[in-house]
Order: C-alpha cells, then sequence, then structure tokens
C-alpha cells in the first residue's frame, strides 16, 4: 500500500503523506477532514502519526509529533497507590511473543508510573493498545494522567467513563474476550523537560501492550463502545436469566420430585398402620407384623388353654356330689 494522502495543518501546510487507510481513521475519529480524494487536514494541532516525508520536496518540512510508545519494562508499580496488583507479561497474540502489564483487580486500584525526559515546546504522542473486559460496575475506570513538574500541572484522559467524558480511542474492536482499544493522547511539554505518565485501573483488569499498525487489526470488528457496552450488558443480562430459569426448574423438578416421594411414603405408612389394626387376630405369622403380631398369637393360645382347661374343673365338683348323695 502506497502512502499516497496528503496531510496537511490547520492552516493547509502539507505535513506530509500517509495511507488511505489510515486517512480514514482519521477522518473518522474526528481528527482530520477531507479536503479532497487526495487531500486530508487535520483539525488539531497536534498529529497523531509519525507521517513520512517527500525527501525530495523543495517545501519546508513541518515538525511532526514525537511518539512516545508503551513498553511495559519502563513502566513500574507507583509506590504511592497501597493496593497495587500488577504483573509484566509474555504473551503470545497473532504468533508474536508480546510483552504487557496486567494491571488490576476487582475492588481494587492499580496504578503504573513512568517518567519521561522531553524537549520543550514540543507536541508529544503517548500511543498504546488497551485491551480490558466488561465491567458493569460505574466505577470501574481506566485512566491516564501526564504529569509536568508538579501533579497540578498535567493533563487527564478518562477511557472509562459512565457520563461518556472519555478520550475516544483510534482504534476500537471487539475480540473474543473483550474490547481493544488503540489510544493516541496528544500533549504539548510547554516549559517541561520532562513528564511522568500514570497509569490507574479501579475495580477492573486491564492488559496494557504496545500499539501496531493498524493494519495488524483488521482481522477484528470495528465496534463503537458505547455500542459494544450495550451489547455486553444485555449479554450478562441473558445469561443472568438463563440461568436463574435454569436454577428455578431444577428446584422446582426436586421439590416436586420430594413431594412425590413424601407422598408415596405416606401412603405406605397409612397402608401398614390400616393394615395392622384390621388384620384378624388369627391372621399373622408374617415378619412385618413384628412384635404384635407374636402377641397377639400368644394371647389367642393363651386364652383356648383356658378355654380348655375351665370344662375339667367343672364337671370335678358334680361328680363329687353324686358321690356324696349315694
Amino acid at each position: 500500500m502506497t502512502k499516497n494522502i496528503i496531510v496537511t495543518d490547520l492552516n493547509g501546510n502539507i505535513t506530509g503523506t500517509t495511507y488511505p487507510k489510515r486517512a480514514r481513521g482519521l477522518i473518522k475519529s474526528g481528527r482530520a477532514i477531507e479536503k479532497d480524494e487526495h487531500t486530508i487536514q487535520l483539525v488539531s494541532s497536534v498529529y497523531t502519526d509519525a507521517f513520512s516525508y517527500d525527501k525530495s520536496s523543495d517545501k519546508e518540512e513541518t515538525r511532526m509529533a514525537n511518539i512516545i510508545d508503551f513498553k511495559a519494562r519502563g513502566f513500574k508499580l507507583s509506590p504511592e497507590c497501597e493496593s497495587n496488583r500488577g504483573t509484566r507479561l509474555i504473551v503470545t497474540e497473532n504468533d508474536e511473543n508480546v510483552e504487557c502489564f496486567e494491571i488490576g483487580e476487582d475492588g481494587m486500584t492499580t496504578e503504573i508510573t513512568r517518567k519521561v525526559d522531553l524537549q520543550k515546546d514540543q507536541d508529544y504522542v503517548f500511543r498504546f493498545t488497551i485491551k480490558s473486559r466488561f465491567v458493569k460496575g460505574e466505577s470501574a475506570q481506566s485512566m491516564v494522567n501526564i504529569y509536568f513538574d508538579e501533579k497540578g500541572d498535567g493533563y487527564t484522559y478518562p477511557l472509562d467513563r459512565a457520563d461518556k467524558n472519555r478520550f475516544k480511542p483510534i482504534i476500537c474492536k471487539k475480540t473474543d474476550d473483550g474490547l481493544l482499544r488503540v489510544f493516541e493522547l496528544p500533549f504539548n511539554s510547554g516549559d517541561s523537560e520532562n513528564c511522568t505518565i500514570d497509569i490507574s485501573v479501579n475495580d477492573m483488569t486491564a492488559w496494557l501492550y504496545p500499539a501496531k499498525e493498524e493494519a495488524a487489526y483488521d482481522a477484528l470488528a470495528d465496534i463503537d463502545y458505547d455500542q459494544w457496552r450495550q451489547d455486553e450488558i444485555h449479554r450478562v443480562a441473558k445469561y443472568i436469566s438463563d440461568i436463574s430459569g435454569s436454577i428455578g426448574e431444577t428446584l422446582g423438578e426436586t421439590l416436586n420430585g420430594f413431594g412425590e416421594f413424601v407422598g408415596k411414603a405416606g401412603d405406605k405408612i397409612s397402608k401398614a398402620v390400616s393394615d395392622v389394626i384390621n388384620r384378624p387376630a388369627s391372621a399373622g405369622g408374617a415378619e412385618t407384623e413384628g412384635a404384635e403380631t407374636e402377641q397377639a398369637e400368644t394371647t389367642a393360645a393363651d386364652e383356648a388353654a383356658q378355654a380348655q382347661a375351665a370344662p375339667a374343673a367343672d364337671t370335678t365338683p358334680e361328680a363329687s356330689a353324686e358321690d356324696k348323695a349315694e
């Protein structure tokens, strides 16, 4: 692909050239407007790409922004933040090993920091990639602060805010496990010869990488940040609804099964009691009748023996009387 799109500044001065796709990205992000088929005009004095120059051109070269790329080795956990959670990692993406910084945790605030040397009165751009997963809580957010001599002197770039007061990424892509965004944060050094870059996340986890060329993200689908959040809110709500329905159905089946079990058990107990109560006294011998059956049989045998013995006792006095009469 050829860099055949002319780039001009606010005053119409040519500052360089860029790729057609990069030009469309600048227009889409609101950082440039299309002047004609082969020319775009930047709407900011801070340039967000290291455009190439035509060295053979007689036109005066215009100073471009200095790019400060994110490097995990250049950052460290801020000693001023007591709840830091962060780890430098080597991960593989698109068959390439990449150094990243994983920072943050639910319910925690993490801050990493780096000091950078500058030249006075220069335009700079801090460029990085951040990956994050959806977090519904309004307290979850990521932010970049660029301070100069004192912490009160600098800029704040909110990247995630519920009130939509956030800095817009130049690339926003949907991944299988979250959202990928590339940011180019512009600033001017003014009278300062150094600055401190602080990156903080609250109540979430984020992965920070060096930014690649735009073409490296072509395989990922473009998505608007707000649309991505709405899609994720809908997905989470549906997941919770499905889980709740499944749990309710399972619980209902369990309770119904238990009720059926208790009902059948009650029927069996009632039948057993009824059998014992209504069973004839002569019936018995079954092991299930237990001690009551054995006692009933013993009582019946005793009554029978007494019945047999009673007539014999009655005839004895009568015979004695007759003998006495004779």
